[in-house]
């Protein structure tokens, strides 16, 4: 099945190899569109037009990867869950590790660190690196209790999963990564969120607390 239109483009509009993939360009068109837009698609021998019908929301492309390790990430745009973390997660696992990296997006880290200037990988180890990148790790956690609670999982599983076994390995590596406290420590961080703001522990729940956070600067 192939794309032929999204909305009023096509590929003549999508295509700048100089810019970006022509993947990246359609689905950046594809966000841009309202809830009727209509798709033009093509099964090869024959086009036929859709109509885009789904709720506007989060808007995050989600794509499985063929690492057999253990990884998930997210880059403002784009979420990635490696095969290997998907092959072996529970349906509530991997709520909680979409629910993160979807947190990620929605506070906007990707923006705010790049424009603070704030430096990833080795040197994102260190000093003010440190505390920004540890500053949007937490804020992605604190959220991340919410959106389960709207999706209608039990907050609590949150917790529960940073500290197992997958949930330690996802935030250290070799080395433990900083920015993330250690696991204990960050059940007992999500333990707090969830007593003060879910105390029912369910939804509905409006983090305003934290989304206020996506407009300004990571403050640390």
């Amino acid at each position: 099945m192939s794309v032929l239109s999204i909305g009023d483009t096509g590929p003549e509009q999508w295509r700048d190899a100089n810019v970006t993939p022509l993947r990246d360009a359609a689905y950046a068109s594809l966000f841009a569109q309202s809830r009727d837009s209509l798709l033009v698609v093509s099964d090869g021998a024959a086009a036929r037009t859709v109509q885009l019908r789904a709720p506007l929301g989060c808007r995050a492309l989600v794509e499985v990867t063929t690492e057999s390790g253990l990884a998930a990430r997210a880059d403002g745009r784009v979420i990635q869950v490696s095969y290997g973390l998907v092959s072996g997660a529970t349906e509530a696992e991997l709520a909680v590790i979409v629910a993160h990296e979807l947190a990620h997006q929605i506070l906007e880290h990707r923006r705010r660190l790049d424009l603070a200037g704030v430096r990833k990988g080795f040197f994102g180890q260190f000093g003010g690196n440190l505390a920004a990148n540890r500053m949007a790790e937490e804020e992605a956690d604190r959220l991340s209790v919410h959106l389960l609670a709207n999706a209608g999982f039990d907050p609590d599983i949150a917790p529960r999963f940073w500290r197992t076994g997958m949930g330690v390995s996802l935030g250290s590596g070799l080395f433990r990564n900083r920015a993330y406290r250690s696991p204990d420590d960050r059940a007992a961080f999500l333990d707090r969120e969830i007593d003060r703001y879910l105390g029912n522990g369910a939804g509905p729940t409006y983090p305003g607390h934290l989304l206020i956070r996506r407009d300004g600067p990571i403050i640390y």
